[in-house]
C-alpha cells in the first residue's frame, strides 16, 4: 500500500482502538438515491443489478445489508481500519455472500482501474480526513462514478460548527496529554460536565448553548465522541465551498438527501419569498444553511450535463410509493371523523399541512392506515374510489393534485417517497420467514437491519424468536423456544398478585400470546418476507 503520513497512521490506530458503530443509514441506500434522481428528472441505473461502492465502510453495517437484499448487485467496500474490515469479512463468510468484497485499504490506494460504479457512498469520512484525501475522494467520484450514476457524501458544515467547535477545542485542549483513547473519551465527557455544571446558574445564550450541547453529547456513544470531537481531523466547510470543490472536479450537485432540507416554503415567509425569486441554487442552499445554522449535510452528486429540476411538480407523484411519517393534532382520529372534525393539521418538526376537504382527509387517513408499508399513488387513488363518491381514478388524481398536493407534502417531509415498494410482507404466515440477515443479527445483538434499511431495536421475545423465523417453525414451536429461554417477566407469567402462574394451559396461552404480539411487531418493522 502507499506510504501514509504520520497523521493517517494515527487515524488508522484510533479507529482500530475505538471502533465506530457500523449501522445502516437509510439516506445512503441506492433505492433512496435512485428515487431522488428520478424525482429530479434523471435516469439512474436500476438498483437490482448495480455496482455499488462504499468509501469508509467500517465493518459493513451499511453495505452488507444491501448485498443481502440485492443478490444480483455487485458491491465493494473499503476502510482504513483492519479491525473493522475483519469483522465485516466474518459476517460475509457467515452469511455466505458472494456478491460483496470488503478490503482493508487506504483511500489513497483506490484508482481509476477499479472500474465504474453506479452508486458511490461516502458517509462520515469527508470532513474527518486531510485536504489531500478529500481531494482524492472527489477524484474517485469523478473517475469511477458511472455516466448516469449517483453519489452520496456527508460532511460537517458551517455555520453550525462555528459554535460546536468551541466544545471540540475545549475537549482536545483538556485531553491533549492523554494517549489512551478510552481515557481520553472519559476525560472529554468529564470536561463537558465540569463546565456545564459551572454554568448552571448562568442564563446567557452562551451558557444555554453549552448546556444543550453537553446534554446532547451525553447521549452519544463513546465512538462518536472519539471520532467527532476528539479526532485528529474535523474540517467543516460552507456549502458554497463544497460546491466549488465539486466544480473543480467536474462534478455537479444534485440535491440534499433529505427533501425537506431543500424545500424553501418551510422557511419563514420573509425568507421563502426572497428565495423563490432566486435562480442560483448555491445562493438558495447557502442561505438556508445560515437560516438554520446547519452543521451537517448529506449531499447527492452526479456528473454535469443532465437538466436538474429541483422544484416539486404535482403530477410526478404518480410514479412513486408513499409512506406516511407525520403526526396529526386529532388524537384517535378515525375514518368516521372525516368531514366532521373541521380542519386536521398533519405536521412534523419543520412543517405542517392543514387539510379541510373530506376527500383529502380520506387520502391522509388511508396513508396513516397503510404507513407500515409504502403504498403506490395509484393504489391510494383506488382505495379512495372504494371509500368515496368518486367513480374513477382520474378524477381522484385531479382532486389530489389540485387540493392536497402530496408532492409538496413529500418535500415538507410529511410523506416519504420511494420508487420501490419495499420487499417485505405484513402478513404473518403459519410458518413465518424473516430475512436471513436479521435472523443472523438477532443472534449477536439487540439491533437488526430491516428491509427498509433501518435499524430496529428488539425486545427480549423478538430477539429470541427471530433467529427461528426460517419458514420451519409454527407459533407453538416458537412458544416452546421462548419459554425455554426467557424469564417469567419477559413472558408475562405472573398473575395480578405478582405470583408465578401454575396453570399449565394458562401459561401456554400467555407464552403463545407473547409470541404472537412479537410477530405482529416484527411484521410492522419490515422484517418478514414472502417464501
Amino acid at each position: 500500500m502507499t506510504d501514509r503520513p504520520y497523521e493517517q497512521a494515527i487515524l488508522e490506530e484510533s479507529y482500530d482502538e475505538v471502533p465506530y458503530q457500523s449501522y445502516p443509514f437509510n439516506q445512503t441506500h441506492p433505492i433512496h438515491l435512485f428515487t431522488f434522481a428520478k424525482l429530479l428528472g434523471l435516469n439512474p441505473p436500476p438498483v437490482e443489478t448495480a455496482r455499488i461502492l462504499e468509501i469508509g465502510c467500517s465493518s459493513g453495517g451499511n453495505i452488507i445489508p444491501m448485498a443481502c437484499h440485492f443478490p444480483n448487485a455487485k458491491l465493494v467496500g473499503f476502510d482504513l481500519s483492519k479491525v473493522e474490515i475483519s469483522k465485516g469479512l466474518e459476517q460475509i463468510t457467515d452469511l455466505k455472500l458472494t456478491n460483496i468484497e470488503l478490503r482493508h485499504q487506504s483511500i489513497l490506494d483506490f484508482n481509476q482501474d477499479e472500474g465504474q460504479f453506479d452508486y458511490i457512498i461516502c458517509h462520515g469520512v469527508y470532513s474527518w480526513v486531510d485536504a489531500a484525501i478529500r481531494d482524492k475522494i472527489l477524484q474517485i467520484y469523478r473517475d469511477n462514478l458511472a455516466k448516469n450514476g449517483i453519489g452520496y457524501i456527508s460532511y460537517n458544515t458551517y455555520p453550525g460548527w462555528n459554535m460546536v467547535n468551541i466544545l471540540r477545542d475545549l475537549m482536545i485542549w483538556r485531553t491533549q496529554k492523554t494517549q489512551n483513547q478510552w481515557i481520553k473519551i472519559k476525560q472529554g465527557r468529564s470536561t463537558l460536565k465540569f463546565f456545564a455544571d459551572g454554568l448552571k446558574e448562568d442564563h446567557t445564550p452562551y451558557a444555554e448553548f453549552f448546556r444543550g450541547e453537553t446534554e446532547l453529547l451525553s447521549k452519544q456513544m463513546d465512538s462518536y465522541i472519539a471520532h467527532e470531537h476528539l479526532s485528529y481531523y474535523n474540517e467543516p466547510c460552507y456549502f458554497y465551498e463544497f460546491n466549488a470543490e465539486l466544480a473543480k472536479h467536474n462534478l455537479a450537485y444534485l440535491g440534499d438527501a433529505f427533501l425537506a432540507n431543500m424545500y424553501i416554503d418551510i422557511l419563514p415567509a420573509h425568507f421563502s419569498q426572497h428565495l423563490t425569486e432566486t435562480e442560483d441554487f448555491v445562493e438558495i442552499e447557502q442561505t438556508i444553511d445560515f437560516i438554520r445554522n446547519q452543521r451537517f449535510r448529506c449531499s447527492l452528486i452526479c456528473h454535469p450535463g443532465p437538466k436538474i429540476d429541483r422544484t416539486p411538480k404535482n403530477k410526478k407523484i404518480d410514479d412513486f410509493y408513499l409512506q406516511y411519517v407525520a403526526d396529526n393534532d386529532k388524537p384517535n382520529l378515525s375514518f368516521d371523523d372525516i368531514g366532521k372534525v373541521g380542519e386536521i393539521n398533519f405536521y412534523n418538526a419543520l412543517s405542517n399541512l392543514k387539510v379541510r376537504n373530506p376527500t383529502s382527509q380520506l387520502a391522509m387517513l388511508i396513508l396513516m392506515e397503510e404507513k407500515a408499508k409504502p403504498l403506490h399513488f395509484n393504489d391510494l387513488c383506488q382505495k379512495i374510489v372504494e371509500r368515496s363518491s368518486f367513480n374513477n381514478i382520474a378524477a381522484v388524481k385531479h382532486h389530489l393534485n389540485d387540493d392536497l398536493n402530496l408532492m409538496l407534502a413529500a418535500f415538507a417531509g410529511l410523506i416519504n417517497l420511494s420508487s420501490y415498494p419495499g420487499d417485505f410482507t405484513l402478513a404473518i404466515a403459519n410458518k413465518p420467514i424473516a430475512c436471513k440477515l436479521s435472523r443472523y443479527q438477532a443472534q449477536k445483538d439487540n439491533y437488526v437491519t430491516n428491509r427498509l434499511h433501518q435499524t430496529v431495536a428488539l425486545d427480549a421475545v423478538a430477539k429470541t424468536i427471530l433467529p427461528f423465523l426460517d419458514g420451519k417453525h409454527e407459533i407453538q414451536d416458537l412458544a416452546h423456544i421462548a419459554r425455554s429461554q426467557l424469564d417469567v417477566d419477559a413472558l408475562n407469567l405472573l398473575d395480578e398478585d405478582k405470583h408465578l402462574l401454575t396453570d399449565e394451559d394458562l401459561i401456554k396461552q400467555r407464552v403463545e400470546q407473547a409470541c404472537r404480539e412479537a410477530l405482529e411487531i416484527i411484521a410492522k418493522q419490515a422484517l418478514l418476507i414472502n417464501p
